[in-house]
């Protein structure tokens, strides 16, 4: 019998540990890309702009967002993930939440789904799964006015064949 997958992940009420700040750009061509920046988890705000407004001032790209995380790791452990079946990082099921008020979405993926979450050896997703339907109305209580309008199980190479769930 295989054990089930362990979290070695902190709670998010523990100290975070690491800190990133990624400066978001826009090119001339409409190409978007990222910079991400390891700070230090106390680094004023005023550092943080000031790097911003530096890095604004050599590049021809647009900074158009910023994004600040604070980071609690565990121990990253692969015995503490399970072999079964789609257990692979590569693995995943691609969901598409979108906002019909502000016509905003976004795509959050579950990486190596367990079994029970798709339909039997297919890959259709299984939307009424009790893990599926938890994980979908945990997101989606991140961010009011969001809804699922599809998932499709994917690989990094196989997307176009796979059955997309609404």
């Amino acid at each position: 019998m295989v054990s089930p997958a362990v979290s070695t992940a902190p709670v998010f009420t523990a100290a975070p540990n690491e800190r990133l700040v990624t400066l978001h750009m826009i090119d001339a061509s409409g190409d978007l890309f990222t910079q991400p920046f390891p700070v230090a988890v106390a680094a004023t705000a005023a550092d943080i702009q000031a790097m911003s407004v530096a890095y604004q001032a050599a590049t021809q790209s647009s900074i158009w967002a910023t994004t600040d995380q604070l980071m609690r790791f565990g121990d990253a452990d692969p015995d503490n993930a399970d072999t079964l079946m789609r257990f692979q990082g590569e693995s995943g099921i691609n969901m598409l939440m979108k906002n019909p008020t502000t016509l905003k979405s976004f795509t959050p993926r579950l990486i190596a789904p367990i079994p029970a979450t798709m339909q039997g050896n297919s890959d259709t997703p299984l939307l009424s799964s009790t893990q599926m339907t938890n994980l979908i109305l945990a997101i989606l209580a991140l961010e009011t006015g969001y809804s699922l309008a599809q998932a499709q199980y994917t690989t990094r190479r196989e997307r176009k064949n796979n059955t997309r769930v609404k």
